[in-house]
């Protein structure tokens, strides 16, 4: 059988975040149908695995069919959160004009899906929401040795609400921090971005929260006084791969407080590994988690303490049902399902 030369240029993106590990997770599914080829020379079809709307991630012409995907629009919806100057809004526009010409684009929702449409004037004909899958490992049984080995390696509390990601202004987590504030509850950030130095040098005003001329910005330095200052809000460091599954364990509720999300790939881990998902209604967050599950709307602080208290409350039996529904909801996603319609879509741009 013949298979489609695939060429997936700068697979380096973002490495170890979600878009680094969609590539990573896809490029593995794909082979192991036996129909793909990866090649980096001559190919049938070029796959453009990351699309960034300020930085030339696409070239301004396409040789031969192309595919993008384009994971989320979060600086365009949130505009007043991520101010564009005026080479980023020339990037813009550059950028938008190479996603005009590619043969079709891979999204990761059907609310991104809308967004394309509505922000990018992209046909909703050639633009195929395809979910994405976590590592089935997550799922195993975790054993009590390692949970405590695990708890001990990242000086984890008895009981803890976790967040998993970024520390970007749509992530929401002044609120969500507030609020843990407010009933006592610790919060365990985790990730790399919440120990490590920001890449720019800013002056003492924008680091003491006096002065900020950028949301980013403000909101780095907010969390890293709260880390700092408060020990209700824990920074875990960069968490190995590992070791995911024994920290969704052993927190008490993972919570996930977006304004707006491409996807939430960790909502769907700690869906998978068994934690009891707390988590915003917006965006294609919705898509992910099941019915019944605990939500909020993220910009009022008040309901996130709502869902979060009765996240807290919830008796074994309604907590057994959640985790339940949870656990099914997750096992309809998998990197084989994504593949597969990754596929259909080569097929279709190959006229296969």
């Amino acid at each position: 059988m013949t298979k489609f030369r695939v060429q997936f240029p700068g697979r380096e993106h973002s490495k170890g975040r979600g878009i680094g590990r969609y590539t990573e997770s896809l490029i593995e599914a794909l082979e192991k149908t036996n129909e793909v080829e990866l090649v980096d020379t001559n190919p049938d079809l070029i796959h453009y695995g990351f699309f960034d709307l300020f930085y030339h991630t696409l070239p301004n012409s396409f040789s031969r069919p192309t595919v993008a995907t384009v994971h989320d629009l979060t600086p365009l919806v949130l505009s007043k959160l991520y101010p564009q100057g005026f080479r980023a809004k020339i990037n813009l526009a550059l950028q938008k004009y190479s996603l005009s010409k590619v043969s079709a684009v891979i999204t990761d929702s059907q609310n991104s899906k809308k967004d394309i449409v509505s922000l990018l004037g992209i046909p909703e004909n050639i633009i195929h929401p395809i979910h994405l899958a976590v590592a089935p490992e997550l799922g195993k049984t975790v054993t009590q040795k390692r949970l405590g080995s695990t708890k001990e390696k990242y000086h984890l509390p008895e009981q803890f609400i976790f967040y998993l990601g970024g520390i970007n202004p749509n992530k929401n987590l002044l609120r969500l921090a507030k609020v843990c504030q407010k009933l006592n509850l610790i919060l365990v950030l985790g990730g790399g971005e919440f120990t490590k130095a920001p890449v720019k040098t800013f002056s003492l005003k924008e680091r003491l929260g006096l002065q900020s001329n950028h949301p980013e910005l403000a909101e780095f330095y907010a969390i890293q006084r709260l880390i700092a200052s408060n020990p209700l809000i824990m920074a875990t460091g960069p968490i190995a791969r590992e070791d995911l599954s024994a920290i969704y364990r052993l927190a008490t509720i993972y919570c996930q407080p977006s304004l707006y999300e491409g996807f939430g790939l960790t909502v769907l881990e700690a869906m998978t590994a068994g934690c009891p998902v707390v988590s915003s209604d917006t965006s294609s967050l919705p898509e992910i988690y099941p019915t019944g599950t605990l939500t909020f709307n993220p910009e009022k602080q008040d309901e996130i303490e709502t869902a979060l208290t009765a996240a807290l409350s919830l008796p074994s039996s309604q907590k057994k049902l959640q985790l339940a529904r949870q656990k099914e909801k997750a096992a309809s996603f998998s990197w084989e399902k994504t593949a597969k319609a990754t596929l259909a879509v080569y097929q279709s741009v190959l006229n296969i």
